[in-house]
């Protein structure tokens, strides 16, 4: 498998695991000194993603991710694109552009940065 396959794989297996909610699995893939620049203009750590997901006040019920660029410089990968998500099943379906930062770490990759930014909001009752 290419490190690019790799890293999608790895991507993939973190947008599962953030739809269920696996907060153990995310804890594997999410490097402890990870932080996230969130769409609500807030800069979070990992303890902060992970408490607000446990608690249901950050939750997805569906998300496609679209990558668009995926580089590797030395022992870090960067991942940009854009993904299409909904928070609830009445909700909006939003499109956000995002960039993952992965470094290499125990034998695999772990997640160290995400920034996400809403760029697109419809309702899904008028598509």
């Amino acid at each position: 498998m290419s490190w690019e396959d790799e890293i999608k794989q790895i991507e993939e297996e973190c947008r599962v695991a953030f739809l269920a909610q696996d907060l153990e699995r995310l804890r594997q893939l999410w490097a402890e000194e990870m932080v996230v620049s969130s769409p609500l203009n807030r800069v979070n750590t990992r303890a902060q993603v992970l408490d607000l997901l446990e608690r249901g006040i950050i939750r997805h019920v569906s998300q496609e991710l679209h990558f668009e660029s995926i580089t590797r410089h030395e022992g870090m990968i960067v991942v940009m694109g854009y993904d299409v998500v909904k928070n609830s099943e009445d909700g909006p379906t939003l499109t956000r552009r995002f960039t993952n930062v992965w470094s290499a770490a125990k034998g695999s990759w772990q997640l160290v940065a995400r920034q996400a930014t809403i760029v697109d909001s419809r309702d899904s009752n008028k598509q």
